[in-house]
């Protein structure tokens, strides 16, 4: 091969890397960012938590190459459930801690699961590179720490309640318990490193395995949208055609905005029924009779042709 084109191979190479790791980057960061910002006003940790998926994820496509995609959502995933942990461990016992205390507090870990997984980074890649890390790592043993971490979280009620409120204890406590907890996830991080790479690859064979089936599927939501916004137009119509109400919104009898009625359907078809619009007519009502069994029809009917689809595909590749 030419060196200008070897050269030009090897960028392109490079390229598409960089490209892979910035989508990771940008839905993991979307991930954790959804849920930072929504408890940010109980733990303020909006930015912090952005900041340390961005800083392990590109952490870990360094130590170990970045996985398949599905492990890259897997450990941002992982990371979120964290945060929802540690916010309702904060707002419950900690809620009065200044704010350095907390991001202190839920980046310790953090730092304990990857200097683990650097610890112990050679082991890693080796039952990687040997693809026996399914059975080598008994899966429940990615578990076990959670008990040791679920004791220190009973220990942490158990002192608050006895110790009380005051700043000083506040502290000590916080400090104490998440260093504790982080001592368990630094032991803990290979069997749970190799866990998340080990579930990447089922997804992933799962996503695969399933790809087929991705064209029925949107059929059936093409169908489903259209009963939505069909009847959502048949209520709208009626609407506009009558002088008497047909609904009550909120406990009042009004006429509804089509966004309402595209609301309204939809809930109607995926009997939820919330209850804040309520038809109040026996015309609707009979309406809404017929586009309930209209979308029971459409389930059972949809997915037996997305089953049927998938038969059809595993019967052709036995033949």
């Amino acid at each position: 091969m030419p060196e200008r084109l070897l050269r030009f191979e090897i960028m392109r190479e490079a390229l598409s890397f960089y490209r892979r790791r910035l989508k990771v980057l940008v839905l993991s960061s979307a991930l954790l960012g959804l849920i930072g910002y929504a408890s940010n006003e109980a733990v303020g940790l909006f930015y912090v938590s952005i900041a340390a998926v961005i800083f392990m994820v590109t952490a870990f496509h360094t130590l170990f190459g970045g996985g398949t995609a599905f492990f890259n959502v897997i450990f941002a995933n992982m990371i979120t459930i964290y945060l929802c942990l540690f916010t309702f461990f904060v707002e419950s016992l900690f809620e009065n801690l200044p704010p350095p205390y907390i991001a202190i507090g839920f980046l310790l870990p953090l730092a304990a699961f990857l200097g683990g997984a650097i610890y112990r980074r050679d082991e890693i890649h080796g039952i990687i590179q040997s693809q026996t890390y399914i059975e080598e790592t008994k899966f429940i043993h990615s578990f076990l720490w959670l008990a040791p971490i679920a004791l220190i979280g009973i220990l942490a009620f158990i002192l608050h309640q006895s110790h009380g409120d005051t700043p000083e204890h506040l502290k000590y406590f916080f400090v104490v318990e998440m260093s504790a907890i982080s001592a368990v996830v630094f032991f803990a991080s290979r069997d749970f490193t190799l866990m998340l790479i080990d579930t990447g690859v089922l997804f992933g064979d799962f996503f695969t395995d399933n790809a087929r089936l991705i064209k029925p599927a949107f059929a059936f939501f093409i169908f489903y949208s259209m009963i939505i916004i069909i009847f959502a137009g048949i209520y709208k119509t009626i609407e506009r055609m009558s002088d008497v109400y047909h609904f009550m919104v909120r406990g009042h009898a009004q006429h509804l905005s089509f966004i309402e009625s595209l609301y309204f359907s939809l809930v109607t078809l995926s009997t939820l029924g919330y209850g804040d619009i309520v038809p109040i007519s026996n015309a609707i009502r009979l309406i809404i009779g017929l586009q309930t069994f209209l979308g029971t029809l459409l389930f059972f009917f949809g997915v037996h042709a997305i089953l049927g689809h998938k038969w059809d595909d595993s019967a052709r590749k036995g033949d």
